[in-house]
C-alpha cells in the first residue's frame, strides 16, 4: 500500500511513500514539476518497528513537518540529515510511550494501594474511610456520632493495611454495613486478647498503645 503526502517546493513536488515491508518503509520521492518522468527517490528507509515509522508520518500528517522542509533539507544536506531529525523523532516518540506505559503502571499500582483514612463528615459525624490512590472519593466509609467510637476502630484497622484491598472486594460484593460488622467483630476479638494478655491500654480505647502485634 503507498500513502502518498504530496507537498511542493521551489522545483520539485516531494512526497512521502509509505509502503512494503508491512508498512515500515518510507521514502521521500521527489519529481520535478510539470515532468511526466517517475518520481525519483531522494531518502529511504527501513523502519524496525510500526511504531518507529509512525514518529515520521505521523509528525507530517498532524503539520510539525512538511515534506518541502524534508526535501529540500536532504537536498542541500543529504539524506543523513533526514536520518538525524528521524533518530530525534523516534527517540522523542519512544520517551513518550514509556512515560504513558508508566503513567498506566502507576494508576494500576494506585488501585491496588488502598489507605486508611479519619475525617470529619457533615453534621458532626466522625468518618473512618478506606481509599484507593487512584481515587478522590472514598470507597468504604463508616461514620459514627463520636470521635471516639471512630477512633476505637481506627485503632485496630490501622494495623491491617494489608487486608485493605480485601475489605474492599467484601464491600463491593456484600454491601459496607457488612464489612464493617466484620471489622467491629474482629477488633472486639483482638481487645479481648491484648486485655487477657495485659498489654490493653484501657478505657474507651484499649488498643490505642497497640501496635499490631
Amino acid at each position: 500500500m503507498q500513502i502518498a503526502m504530496p507537498s511542493e517546493g521551489r522545483a520539485h513536488a516531494f512526497h512521502l511513500s509509505v509502503g512494503g515491508n508491512n508498512e515500515r518503509t518510507v521514502d521521500l520521492l521527489t519529481q520535478p514539476l510539470a515532468s511526466r518522468a517517475a518520481p525519483t527517490s531522494i531518502w529511504s528507509r527501513r523502519f524496525e518497528t510500526i511504531e518507529d515509522c509512525e514518529a515520521l508520518t505521523i509528525a507530517i500528517a498532524k503539520g510539525k513537518l512538511d515534506p518541502v522542509f524534508l526535501g529540500r533539507l536532504t537536498m542541500v544536506f543529504g539524506s543523513a540529515s533526514l536520518d538525524e531529525l528521524t533518530d530525534r523523532l523516534i527517540t522523542e516518540a519512544s520517551l513518550k510511550r514509556a512515560e504513558q506505559l508508566e503513567e498506566v503502571a502507576r494508576r494500576a499500582r494506585d488501585y491496588l494501594n488502598v489507605n486508611l483514612y479519619r475525617r470529619e463528615g457533615k453534621h458532626g459525624r466522625h468518618l473512618l474511610e478506606l481509599q484507593r490512590m487512584s481515587s478522590d472519593t472514598a470507597e468504604w466509609s463508616v461514620s459514627y456520632d463520636r470521635a471516639i467510637e471512630r477512633d476505637r476502630l481506627c485503632d485496630w484497622l490501622r494495623w491491617q493495611k494489608e487486608r485493605f484491598l480485601g475489605f474492599l472486594n467484601h464491600a463491593a460484593e456484600h454491601g459496607n454495613e457488612a464489612l464493617a460488622r466484620i471489622l467491629l467483630d474482629e477488633m472486639f476479638v483482638t481487645e479481648r486478647r491484648v486485655k487477657k494478655e495485659g498489654r490493653g491500654a484501657g478505657g474507651t480505647r484499649p488498643l490505642r498503645m497497640w501496635r499490631g502485634d
